[in-house]
């Protein structure tokens, strides 16, 4: 079970870093180290996802080439399936059609960060919208 090894990871983790009092200056080696780790990985999943989807486009030409709509190994069972997706040509349109038909479920329910903080200083609040504060930390690698 990935979950079950991920909070086994964690619990470890924490267990190791809080069993040692750190100073600030160890803290940021161990950060820089960790969003090190994490580029090197995001760069490699990149590339693993490129190759995936190289190969996704490989198999479904040669599935349809080869008439077939679903094939299977000793490793995995793979079917062919169409979906349709949007690709918004005219905003203003849409955004007048949803508010004429009520049809807000079209769009995700997630609001700009960025437009809310402007929003907030032009008119000082935002109706039905809760103002959280998240304290990060700017990092800047030398």
């Amino acid at each position: 079970n990935v979950m079950k090894n991920i909070e086994d990871f964690k619990d470890e983790w924490r267990k190791e870093t809080m069993s040692e009092e750190k100073n600030l200056n160890q803290l940021m080696d161990e950060l820089a180290s960790v969003r090190g780790e994490i580029k090197s990985l995001q760069e490699q999943e990149k590339v693993l996802k490129l190759r995936q989807n190289d190969l996704d486009s490989e198999i479904i030409h040669k599935m349809e080439e080869q008439g077939l709509d679903q094939i299977a190994s000793d490793v995995c069972t793979i079917s062919k399936k169409v979906e349709t997706v949007p690709t918004v040509e005219d905003w203003d349109v849409l955004h007048k059609h949803i508010i004429d038909t009520g049809r807000f479920e079209l769009l995700q329910k997630r609001m700009s960060a960025t437009s809310y903080r402007e929003a907030l200083q032009l008119d000082g609040s935002v109706p039905g919208v809760k103002s959280t504060e998240l304290t990060k930390i700017n990092y800047r690698s030398k």
